[in-house]
């Protein structure tokens, strides 16, 4: 094979996997957390995504789709965006049993982040309601002890 059709091989092989996503859009592809307006909000996001990227992602994925029936998603999540006081326990504690999300059954142990700070579990939960849930709430810490003494 000549080197240029290798070349034009390779360059259409990559076209093809750029247009694989295409129909795979998630609710998130337009946001930014510049959008956020409030200041606090968004600062509290910013660092919740490096948090939500190193705790979280593996699982869930960076832009929250999670992992087909496996890991359930976050992304317009109705589980998510019922219950924020669930939502901070989660995060902190794990979850063991059946849940659904979207209508689909999940049943996959997830672990618990008992080292991470209310703080840390606020930015987390703020950024997962700005950029998974489009709603540009401000978890704060002092919301998360609450949540977690009750």
């Amino acid at each position: 094979m000549t080197k240029t059709l290798k070349l034009t091989f390779f360059a259409i092989f990559l076209g093809f996997l750029s247009n694989c996503n295409g129909s795979n859009k998630n609710a998130n592809e337009h946001f930014s957390l510049n959008d956020i307006e409030d200041l606090k909000t968004r600062q509290y996001a910013i660092e919740g995504q490096l948090l939500y990227d190193n705790y979280c992602a593996n699982c869930h994925q960076k832009d929250g789709t999670g992992l087909g029936k496996l890991i359930p998603p976050l992304v317009a999540a109705d589980f998510l965006l019922h219950d924020e006081n669930r939502t901070i326990k989660i995060i902190r504690h794990g979850l063991k049993g059946e849940i659904t999300v979207n209508g689909i059954q999940y049943n996959q142990p997830m672990p618990g982040n008992p080292k991470l700070t209310n703080l840390e579990i606020a930015e987390i939960a703020t950024y997962i309601y700005c950029a998974f849930g489009r709603d540009e709430r401000l978890i704060d810490a002092r919301k998360v002890k609450q949540y977690l003494e009750e």
